[in-house]
């Protein structure tokens, strides 16, 4: 039985709020639900959740020399931060996680809690059961976009994640989000899926980590510890998407088992594009 409901959303950094949102609305249709600045101590974030064709992503940008965000996007270089998982409820959900051995780091209010990344492989989880006012899932609908976007994300497929030990990280995140490990493969290559494990509405892809100082060549950054790192869009017609992101500066930079990976030097997110949603996609219909 699962005890996520469903990704909540995927978190993104950046040092400016602008340029994080310009791309991923004018090139996929990425919609604003909320946007507000908030210099509260441990906060120190302009930002908010936007919407891609199913789901959503927070994105943030710090605001004041302590933010947290500032901290994350000064030392990692920004991009993907974190994913939050809804809940039916989050006070019985920090208590089942205790027994699991994961404990709250912070509560930011009676709804939602971070839990200690070093207890869940290295990656910040966030936990919520708040049912928001902006969120399409739950009857809201975005305000038109100001222009048309190059290639309309269609789905949110999936996010990703490079760790050591693609099959026991696994087993752990599957144990705390209540879920199955949909594929395994124990002696994946550094650029192929090592392992995915269900999000209850879509996926959690992990890749191996790459050899010392491979990294920048297959992802285009310097990535030596365990992290979130890309999600992957649906489109309708790949071919034709990767034609006009092209013609916009976005070009192909490889693919990647099976899937295009577009150069992470023209977005602010490391990004996937595929045609059909992965097999273990719990959205695809079923023969």
């Amino acid at each position: 039985m699962s005890h996520i409901n469903r990704l909540w959303h995927a978190t993104a950094m950046g040092a400016d709020y602008d340029e994080l949102l310009g791309p991923l609305q004018r090139l996929f249709g990425a919609a604003v639900m909320h946007d507000h600045v908030s210099d509260a101590p441990g906060i120190g974030r302009r930002g908010g959740m936007i919407w891609f064709g199913d789901n959503s992503i927070e994105i943030g940008a710090p605001v004041g020399d302590q933010s947290p965000v500032r901290n994350f996007v000064e030392k990692w270089g920004g991009g993907m931060h974190s994913i939050a998982l809804h809940v039916e409820n989050a006070k019985d959900t920090s208590e089942r996680l205790g027994e699991l051995g994961l404990t709250p780091q912070a509560w930011l209010d009676d709804h939602i809690f971070f839990s200690k990344p070093r207890e869940s492989s290295g990656l910040l989880l966030e936990w919520c059961d708040r049912h928001t006012n902006d969120d399409p899932r739950w009857g809201y609908s975005p305000e038109p976009l100001p222009h048309p976007p190059v290639v309309p994300a269609l789905q949110y497929g999936f996010v990703t994640a490079v760790v050591n030990d693609p099959p026991s990280v696994a087993e752990r995140l599957a144990a705390l989000f209540g879920t199955e490990i949909l594929r395994l493969r124990r002696d994946a290559a550094p650029d192929q899926i090592g392992a995915i494990v269900s999000l209850a509405d879509c996926l959690l892809l992990l890749f191996p980590m790459p050899p010392e100082g491979s990294s920048v060549e297959l992802w285009g950054s310097d990535i030596h510890r365990n992290r979130f790192h890309a999600h992957g869009l649906r489109v309708a017609d790949l071919a034709d998407a990767l034609r006009k992101l092209e013609a916009h500066g976005v070009r192909q930079a490889s693919t990647i088992d099976g899937m295009v990976y577009l150069d992470p030097a023209a977005l602010p997110i490391p990004t996937f594009l595929v045609q059909d949603l992965l097999p273990e996609d719990p959205r695809r219909p079923v023969a």
